[in-house]
């Protein structure tokens, strides 16, 4: 019985050992993208255990996907250096490992062609009294698709507004070529002509009703004429823009590769 609860207890307490606490990102970035013939990327990371009579005992870096690349220094070290990529997308995986539990953060890199298939002369993004203005310039496209504008009001998620293909012949082109899109906000119409006749005829029924019938319709008569011809309509946003919101353009070209232009924010 002694030895059956002796094992009971190592059991639990095994169990009871946290995971390590691994985190991985690339520098500067969590994940990057980056454009030939820069070929090369810093990987760093963090591991901790929880439990101290189970220090972390390897880190190792390693690729679960994407085309060839040389990791210099994959085992024992939270830093390592990724040469020689080539165009295409890469996954590397952080891996810790203590006694008895392993955890690992996986981290993209994007890398680009060395031709960038737009050369994005501006980005404007402008609120104007109906809505959002967008309008953006391209001096050269080489193998564009479209465009897709997005928008994120928390910073990190974006969503997609709308998606605009490109002017340039089969995605190609070697002259400046502009490009526009409008957010209109919904609007209703609030006209408080109905409302301030109410107002009115209710307040001088009192005094209507004290005067003859001829004397009643002019009165009526006079007070509706005056309520048409000097009230306004008003129009009131029902859905707006609200001011801190991010915008970004993203540009897809024919192969699916993709890439953003810097973030505008409206205040």
């Amino acid at each position: 019985m002694k030895i059956l609860l002796a094992t009971l207890i190592a059991l639990i307490s095994v169990s009871a050992i946290a995971q390590p606490t691994v985190a991985g990102n690339t520098s500067p970035l969590a994940d990057i993208v980056i454009t030939l013939p820069k070929n090369s990327i810093t990987l760093t990371g963090t591991a901790s255990q929880k439990n101290p009579g189970h220090p972390i005992l390897d880190t190792t870096w390693t690729k679960i996907s994407g085309p060839a690349a040389t990791i210099t220094h994959s085992s024992n070290r939270m830093t390592t250096t990724v040469t020689n990529l080539v165009a295409g997308t890469y996954v590397f995986i952080l891996t810790a490992t203590d006694k008895q539990n392993s955890a690992s953060s996986t981290v993209t890199v994007r890398v680009l062609p060395g031709t960038l298939p737009i050369q994005l002369a501006y980005f404007n993004v402008t609120q104007g009294a109906g809505g959002i203005n967008f309008a953006w310039r391209t001096n050269m496209e080489s193998n564009n698709a479209y465009f897709i504008l997005q928008k994120s009001i928390d910073g990190s998620n974006f969503t997609d507004i709308a998606r605009i293909s490109s002017k340039a012949v089969n995605g190609n082109s070697s002259t400046a070529l502009d490009y526009s899109f409008e957010i209109f906000g919904t609007v209703v119409k609030a006209d408080m002509n109905n409302l301030l006749l109410v107002i009115v005829l209710l307040a001088s029924i009192g005094f209507i009703n004290k005067l003859k019938k001829v004397y009643k319709a002019l009165v009526l008569g006079l007070a509706c004429f005056f309520l048409f011809s000097c009230s306004k309509s008003v129009t009131a946003p029902v859905s707006t823009i609200s001011s801190g919101t991010e915008y970004r353009l993203k540009q897809v070209d024919i192969d699916g590769n993709f890439s953003y232009s810097a973030i505008k924010v409206i205040r």
